[in-house]
């Protein structure tokens, strides 16, 4: 026989309160912190950095362009302004691999020349990871993603790692 919780669990659809994590996130960047953040698909199935400083312990920020435009402004210029950011208006990612969403906002970086990004060297890296950090006058960008022939193709191609 086959048991299930079918009738017994409520399948609640849960939901994230990024607004809450729009008004923390703005609140770090009023104190002029040098925030730390990195690319993921959260939980729910959003594209999200997850974002930390000195002062703040990591959250998840789901972000769509213009609040993607928002982080990247304060970032490289200190801006704060997010007059055309809705926390709330974020649709569900058609991408559901973490990883590959690094990999693809890795590219972005690339092609863009945004960002001093760094490569943690093959040997010191951890084994099948590739490990890069981009550096604004404001914070840091963290890339980790599985090392496989495609991405390491491309860096070697466009002459950022050996």
């Amino acid at each position: 026989m086959n048991y299930n919780f079918k009738g017994i669990t409520s399948q609640v659809e849960q939901s994230y309160d990024n607004t809450a994590a729009h008004t923390e996130l703005k609140a770090m960047m009023n104190r002029n912190e040098r925030l730390s953040l990195y690319f993921t698909i959260d939980r729910y199935g959003y594209e999200a950095i997850r974002v930390e400083s000195k002062t703040t312990k990591n959250f998840a920020y789901q972000i769509n362009q213009e609040a993607f435009a928002w982080v990247m402004n304060y970032l490289l210029k200190g801006e704060t302004e997010d007059f055309n950011v809705k926390p709330d208006a974020v649709a569900k990612s058609e991408e559901t691999d973490a990883n590959k969403f690094r990999k693809d906002m890795l590219k972005l970086f690339v092609e863009n020349g945004i960002g001093n990004i760094q490569f943690t060297p093959e040997f010191r890296d951890r084994t099948g990871k590739l490990t890069a950090v981009a550096n604004f006058r404001n914070g840091t960008i963290l890339f980790f993603m599985e090392r496989d022939k495609e991405i390491t193709d491309y860096l070697r191609e466009k002459g950022l790692i050996r």
